[in-house]
C-alpha cells in the first residue's frame, strides 16, 4: 500500500488533506457546541484516527474537563497493548512520537497509561474505553463520545445509544453500512442528527482518473482495481465498504435495491384498502370502520361464483399477544388473482387471533387456513379446531379429514425454513407475489443472513410479515388448483339453465404451477 502511494516509510508526520481538515473543524465543532454528528464514510479514510487525534488534543491542555470516551463493538478493538489497530495504541502511537515538552510534566505511561485508561496527570483530563454492552457509558460524564463502527455494534447497539444520551451532550458515530436494521442506520435515514458522508471519491490519490459510468456512479483507476481484486471474495463487500450504499451493505437475504423500489411505488401509490378494528362476543366477530385500524380489506369476496372451492386461502404468523412482543400477521391471498386481498398486523391473544381467522374464513368463501404450528401457534389452532376451522394439513389433500389424527398447520423448521424463504425471494423477483402490504417490504430489508448462514430478520428487527408471506406460499401449492363452475343447459319439455359447481377432487394436490 505504501508504494502505491510512492512511500517508503510508514512513520510520517500526520498532514492531512482537505477532507481530512475540514472534519477537524466539524468534529471540533460538534465537541464545542454539544451537538452529535454521524459520519458515514467509505473504509480506509483515516476517519478514527481523525476522531482520536481530536481527542488526543483536547487532553493535552492545559485545562481539565477535556474527559473523553472512546468505544467499539467489541474490548480487543477498543485497547491491546501493541496492537496498532486498537484505538488506544492509535493515540499511543501519536503520543510516544511527541516531544516530551509537549507532554504532561511528570507523565508516567506505566503509572498513567492503563488499559482503556489514559490520564494527565497535570489536569486529572481522561481518556477512557469501553466496548458495546447495554450499560456503555454510564459510569461518567464526558465532552465527547466515540463510538466507532457503530453499524457493527450487533449486541445492545439501541441500549447504548440511549445509555449515552445523560453521559455527553456531544456523540460521534462513526461507520461504513452495514444493511438497514441497525441502530447506525436508524440514526441516518430516521432522525435529526448531522450528517457527514466521506466518499473515496474525495480521497486525492484514490481518486486519481475519477470519471463516471453510464449508471452516474464515480469510478477511478483505484477503484476499478479494487471492484477486481474483491470480485471473488463475498466477505469483500462492494456496496459496504466502498460505496456507502446501505441496501447491499451487510449480509441481506433479498435484493434490496429491488425491495426499495417495490416499497417506494407502493408509497407513492398505495393500494385502496379499506380499514377496520374488531369487536368480538364469544365467537361472533364485528368488524368497525377505523382509519388507524390493523385490518386491511383490499377486495371483499367474490360474490359471483365464477370459482368454487379454494379460491381463498389464509397464512398466519402467531406471536403471544404480548405488549412489547412480536406481531401476529395473517394474509387472505386470492389464488385466481394472485394477489392479497386483506391482512391483519398487530399484538392480540392466541384465542381472540383464532375467532379473527375463522372470522375471515366465513368471509372469504370457507378459506383454508396455515398458522404457524410452532410455540403459541399451537394455541391458536387448538382454539380453530374447536371451531371447526378448515385447516392445513401434513397428509396429501382430501376434504374429509380427522384433525386430531393429523399434524395442523404449517411447520417452519430447519428443512422447510430455507425452502419457503428462498421461494419467497424467487416469488418477489418474478413479481408474482401479489403482495399489497407496504410494510412487509420494509421488513424485508432487514431480513438478512445471520452468522451462522440462518435467514432471519436483524436484531431489534421483526419478521413476521415476511414468514406469514412464506407460509402464503407453502399453502397455495399445498391447495388443489381452483376449480370454475360450469353452466349446463338442459333440455326436456321446455328449456331451463341452472349453474351447478363440478368439483372433481384431483388424485394428488393440484399447486400453484410456476411458484
Amino acid at each position: 500500500k505504501l508504494e502505491m502511494y510512492g512511500l517508503s516509510d510508514p512513520r510520517l508526520p500526520f498532514i492531512l488533506y482537505d477532507y481530512q481538515k475540514d472534519l477537524v473543524k466539524e468534529v471540533c465543532e460538534s465537541i464545542e457546541t454539544g451537538q452529535d454528528v454521524l459520519i458515514e464514510k467509505s473504509r480506509d479514510m483515516g476517519i478514527t484516527w481523525v476522531v482520536l487525534t481530536v481527542f488526543f488534543w483536547y487532553w493535552l491542555q492545559p485545562v481539565g474537563g477535556n474527559d473523553f470516551l472512546v468505544g467499539s463493538y467489541k474490548f480487543d478493538e477498543v485497547d491491546k497493548k501493541g496492537n496498532i489497530k486498537t484505538l488506544f495504541e492509535k493515540i499511543r502511537y501519536q503520543r510516544d512520537f511527541l516531544r516530551p515538552c509537549f507532554l504532561p510534566a511528570g507523565f508516567n505511561p506505566n503509572e498513567h497509561d492503563k488499559v482503556g485508561n489514559i490520564i494527565n496527570n497535570q489536569t486529572g483530563s481522561v481518556i477512557e474505553g469501553e466496548h458495546c454492552t447495554a450499560e456503555f457509558s454510564r459510569s461518567g460524564r464526558y465532552k465527547g463520545i466515540f463510538m466507532d463502527e457503530f453499524a457493527f455494534w450487533e449486541e445492545n447497539d439501541e441500549e447504548a445509544w440511549t445509555a449515552t444520551t445523560d453521559s455527553s451532550p456531544c456523540r460521534i458515530v462513526v461507520s461504513t453500512p452495514h444493511g438497514l436494521g441497525r441502530k447506525f442506520a436508524d440514526l441516518r435515514f430516521n432522525s435529526g442528527i448531522k450528517v457527514i458522508t466521506l466518499h473515496w471519491s474525495l480521497h486525492p490519490m484514490k481518486a486519481i482518473g475519477l470519471y463516471t459510468d453510464d449508471t452516474d456512479k464515480k469510478r477511478s483507476i483505484w477503484y476499478d482495481r479494487e471492484c477486481e481484486r474483491r470480485r471473488d471474495d463475498p466477505q469483500a463487500n462492494i456496496g459496504q465498504e466502498l460505496d456507502i450504499d446501505y441496501l447491499s451493505s451487510g449480509s441481506p437475504y433479498f435484493d434490496n435495491v429491488a425491495i426499495q423500489n417495490r416499497y417506494k411505488r407502493l408509497c407513492e401509490d398505495p393500494p385502496k384498502a379499506e380499514r377496520f378494528e374488531f369487536e368480538i362476543s364469544g365467537n361472533d366477530v364485528r368488524l368497525i370502520p377505523n382509519d388507524n385500524g390493523r385490518i386491511f380489506i383490499h377486495e371483499k369476496c367474490d360474490a359471483i361464483k365464477t370459482y368454487v372451492k379454494f379460491r381463498y386461502c389464509i397464512s398466519a404468523d402467531v406471536a403471544e399477544g404480548l405488549e412489547k412482543g412480536d406481531y401476529s400477521v395473517f394474509y387472505v391471498y386470492d389464488r385466481v388473482q394472485n394477489k392479497d386481498v386483506a391482512w391483519f398486523h398487530g399484538r392480540i391473544d392466541t384465542d381472540v387471533l383464532a375467532v379473527l381467522l375463522m372470522h375471515f374464513s366465513k368471509l372469504y368463501d370457507d378459506a383454508y387456513i396455515a398458522p404457524e404450528n410452532n410455540n403459541h401457534g399451537h394455541a391458536v389452532i387448538q382454539k380453530l379446531k374447536s371451531l371447526n376451522a378448515r385447516m392445513m394439513f401434513e397428509r396429501d389433500f382430501t376434504e374429509y379429514v380427522d384433525y386430531d389424527k393429523v399434524k395442523v398447520g404449517w411447520n417452519t423448521n430447519n428443512h422447510t425454513r430455507p425452502i419457503m424463504f428462498a421461494e419467497l425471494r424467487e416469488t418477489i423477483k418474478q413479481g408474482a407475489d401479489g403482495i399489497l402490504d407496504v410494510e412487509f417490504f420494509n421488513e424485508c430489508l432487514t431480513f438478512i443472513y445471520n452468522k451462522n448462514g440462518k435467514p432471519e430478520a436483524e436484531e431489534g428487527n421483526y419478521d413476521d410479515r415476511v414468514i406469514a408471506q412464506a407460509i402464503k406460499l407453502q399453502l397455495h401449492k399445498w391447495l388443489p388448483a381452483p376449480k370454475k363452475a360450469i353452466t349446463e343447459i338442459r333440455k326436456n319439455d321446455y328449456d331451463y339453465d341452472y349453474d351447478y359447481y363440478y368439483q372433481p377432487m384431483p388424485e394428488r394436490p393440484e399447486g400453484a404451477d410456476g411458484v
